[in-house]
């Protein structure tokens, strides 16, 4: 379990970090060193485009073989500093374990002024005052920092990602969702890589408080191969491509830990700085009637939220207000939310709240 927590949390992190069919063909030779020191360090941010994630996680042997696959995908299309972005994804889950499976899909939309959750092939709008609350949170955490406007995450987190590989090699160009690209393969350099994903852990705060950075040091001793191709834009060096493959074995004489883990993360971008439309959809109910199904209070959902993005206001709910739950709470309630099995034990995490 440990293990697979570690390896969901590089794709967390790379995630947070980096967002927002090619078939080799030569004709390039620049330096891949420089190509990726360009790509990681270009003064053109990625502002807009589309994108396709997919994380795989596989398990073998132990006593919880199994397999678990995310994958998002979408519009985004960003509004300039201090303002909400605009986007539209979907968001697909799936897992296999034991004699237990589970799947689930969904989205969310952002409109630039509204907010919608799809579920189960239903929008649902988002109402005003906790839209509105979230954003002026992420307004807030924007600006805590005017030294980095404009900056990638990573350069303002002071992590030079072209260190994330070695034994370069330029593989010539590939065609990316339309894009002619240059693509660079290398094996991981596991320690820097280790100490960059702690990081960006510890300055993620409460957004990621369920993420044990002590966790990414033990990953220097079980990752036991691990490859990283980027793909970059030959005209712009633009990221069009990330993947990783790691293979990690836990240390000898965990009890219960798998003999293997490979970890598969693919990002792809295309459209790159492209304007993208969103528009809201035709057709939604209010979100309160998804939350009674599962007998979840608005109030303390967005507390929770806001908790994470360390705001500490708290959201008035119809008829009264609530306090913020507190972080033992928050952190009992999330871990809670990864257990939970069907409609009854979604109802007590979400009692957890209140304690």
């Amino acid at each position: 379990m440990t293990r697979s927590r570690a390896a969901i949390a590089i794709a967390i992190a790379l995630a947070a970090a980096l967002l927002v069919a090619a078939c080799g063909d030569g004709g390039n030779d620049e330096d891949p060193q420089q190509v990726l020191d360009q790509t990681f360090s270009n003064p053109t941010s990625i502002r807009s485009g589309t994108f396709d994630l997919d994380v795989r996680i596989e398990t073998s042997g132990g006593e919880s073989p199994g397999e678990f696959e995310a994958k998002l995908g979408g519009r985004f299309q960003s509004r300039g500093p201090d303002q909400f972005p605009l986007f539209d994804f979907d968001v697909s889950l799936k897992g296999e374990g034991g004699s237990q499976s589970f799947s689930g899909a969904g989205g969310l939309t952002s409109t630039g002024d509204r907010a919608f959750v799809k579920f189960q092939g239903t929008e649902y709008s988002v109402p005003q005052a906790f839209y509105d609350q979230f954003v002026t949170s992420y307004a807030q955490l924007q600006s805590r920092d005017q030294s980095n406007q404009g900056a990638g995450l990573l350069q303002s987190l002071g992590i030079d990602a072209s260190k994330w590989l070695t034994d370069l090699e330029n593989d010539g160009t590939e065609d990316v969702e339309g894009t002619k690209t240059i693509h660079i393969t290398g094996e991981a350099n596991v320690p820097q890589l280790v100490e960059d994903l702690k990081e960006i852990a510890e300055r993620a705060g409460g957004a990621a408080r369920t993420i044990d950075p002590a966790e990414f040091d033990r990953l220097e001793d079980t990752i036991q191969s691990g490859e990283i191709d980027v793909n970059s834009g030959e005209d712009d060096k633009l990221l069009r491509r990330l993947q990783l493959d790691f293979e990690l074995t836990p240390p000898e004489g965990t009890p219960g830990a798998p003999d293997s883990v490979d970890f598969f993360f693919q990002l792809n971008l295309a459209d790159v700085n492209g304007p993208q439309s969103i528009e809201a959809p035709a057709n939604s109910q209010p979100l309160q009637n998804l939350l009674d199904r599962y007998g979840i209070d608005l109030g303390r959902l967005g507390n929770a939220l806001r908790g994470g993005l360390g705001s500490s206001g708290a959201l008035p709910k119809s008829g009264g207000s609530a306090a913020a739950p507190s972080q033992s709470a928050t952190q009992r309630y999330q871990e809670c939310l990864q257990q939970a099995s069907g409609v009854a034990e979604l109802q007590q995490c979400a009692g957890l709240l209140g304690q």
